[in-house]
């Protein structure tokens, strides 16, 4: 399983439009991401508009950034992900809701 996140906007069409896709990265990293988050799972930002979730989000990031050594050891066995990836993936949604803040957040999980 994985997250499929994408940034939207209501154009008022009835259907938001997609403004930005995010990427694809592994769920097997979810632990790492609620423990950066403060407890809350990545999917629970599906709906929330970027201008609140810009905060938390680079929060999170710099969590991660602070103690590498405490996020690798949470990395998963099976081999599906990494502390990097999982760091670079949090890092672009939270780039990318600062950069646009306007958009609400899209998940597929």
């Amino acid at each position: 399983m994985s997250y499929d996140i994408w940034l939207e906007i209501d154009t008022g069409s009835g259907e938001p439009q997609t403004v930005m896709e995010v990427g694809n990265y592994t769920s097997n990293v979810g632990p790492m991401w609620c423990d950066a988050l403060g407890g809350k799972l990545l999917r629970e930002y599906k709906g929330a508009p970027c201008s609140e979730a810009a905060g938390p989000l680079a929060v999170a990031v710099k969590r991660m950034e602070a103690k590498p050594e405490k996020y690798r050891e949470m990395e998963p066995g099976n081999g599906w992900g990494d502390y990097e990836g999982a760091l670079g993936f949090l890092r672009c949604l939270a780039e990318a809701c600062a950069q646009h803040p306007k958009c609400t957040i899209g998940i597929w999980a």
